[in-house]
């Protein structure tokens, strides 16, 4: 009787605990949700950290001498199931606005960053930096054209210009100091017979400098001007007068009239080589003046003239010393030149 009532008592102990995980599965599941909401829910708030990058604003005024950390480190307080969600990128950045912030160590405003819902910055460091300044200066510097090579041996280098001749730049006053010009990217002139008039960045200068007027990414171009011009020279040309002469004063024996006259003649080398092995560059004309009395000598005036030998466009160039000369001549010869 004993061991039947025991193994009764048993059986239905057995018999309770499986129905109490078999029967009404639905209500046990959704008793189950509710309690597993209400932990999470409920839990202890914790804390977890983060890195975010440090966004720098810039001082139009002032450079920054001192350099900033990269980023900062936030520790976020809040209910797990707030926290646990929160990706960093969601954070954003932290911002140092140097247009407000005075000299002496960086403090950041923690209220500047914007917190997820539900969560609370508990905690912000960052590497401690001693914020120094430097005030922003503006110069006009000029501009020197950087110029190589050799023109033309015919030729010589008259003058450069640059336009525009100055640039005005913005820099830290210290890296103003002992800057007095700007030079331009090199100008090859080699072998140049005429202006050579190009386009061309500035050379990068020794100093941080912003371009007024420019991008920021970019250098300025100027126009350069190297002015060549023909080198200039001078021969001496033997001219023949005795057979103008005679014609003009047949009166006058041949001996007694000159026979040649040297000038100079001046302009481009390269067009006096043009002339030089001429047979008869210059022809001479006679003027002959009246002669103030009986048995006076007569005042002639030889000029001279470019032959056809010699090209128009050459003889525009060129110039003869002297143009002209004054005789007096008489039955005796030549009185005075």
């Amino acid at each position: 009787m004993a061991e039947d009532a025991s193994k009764s008592g048993m059986e239905r102990a057995l018999a309770f605990v499986i129905a109490a995980f078999t029967e009404n599965w639905g209500t046990k599941i959704v008793a189950f949700l509710l309690a597993l909401i209400v932990f999470i829910v409920t839990r202890d708030e914790v804390t977890r950290d983060f890195t975010i990058p440090l966004r720098v604003i810039e001082d139009p005024d002032r450079v920054l001498l001192t350099t900033p950390p990269d980023s900062v480190e936030l520790r976020l307080r809040g209910p797990w199931a707030n926290v646990n969600r929160i990706a960093a990128v969601e954070l954003g950045a932290a911002s140092l606005d140097l247009r407000e912030v005075r000299p002496g160590p960086m403090e950041l405003d923690p209220a500047a960053i914007v917190m997820p819902p539900g969560v609370v910055l508990d905690h912000l460091e960052y590497e401690p930096v001693d914020l120094r300044f430097e005030a922003m200066a503006e110069r006009t510097l000029t501009i020197t054209p950087v110029v190589v090579g050799e023109v033309d041996p015919d030729h010589q280098l008259a003058g450069t210009r640059v336009e525009p001749g100055s640039w005005t730049v913005r820099a830290p006053s210290s890296e103003l100091d002992g800057l007095e010009q700007l030079r331009t990217e090199a100008i090859d002139i080699g072998g140049a017979t005429g202006d050579v008039d190009v386009r061309v960045e500035l050379e990068p200068p020794p100093a941080e400098l912003t371009f007024l007027g420019v991008p920021s990414d970019a250098m300025p171009t100027v126009r350069v001007v190297a002015e060549v011009e023909a080198r200039t020279g001078e021969i001496e040309l033997a001219v023949a007068t005795g057979e103008a002469l005679r014609a003009a004063l047949p009166e006058l024996g041949d001996d007694r009239l000159p026979k040649i006259e040297r000038v100079s003649v001046r302009g481009p080398r390269t067009v006096l080589r043009s002339i030089e092995g001429l047979d008869q560059a210059l022809l001479p004309t006679v003027e002959v003046e009246e002669i103030s009395g009986a048995g006076a000598p007569i005042p002639v005036t030889l000029r001279f003239e470019w032959s056809p030998e010699v090209a128009a466009e050459s003889a525009a160039q060129l110039s003869i010393v002297p143009p002209l000369i004054r005789l007096r001549l008489s039955p005796q010869g030549l009185e005075d030149d």
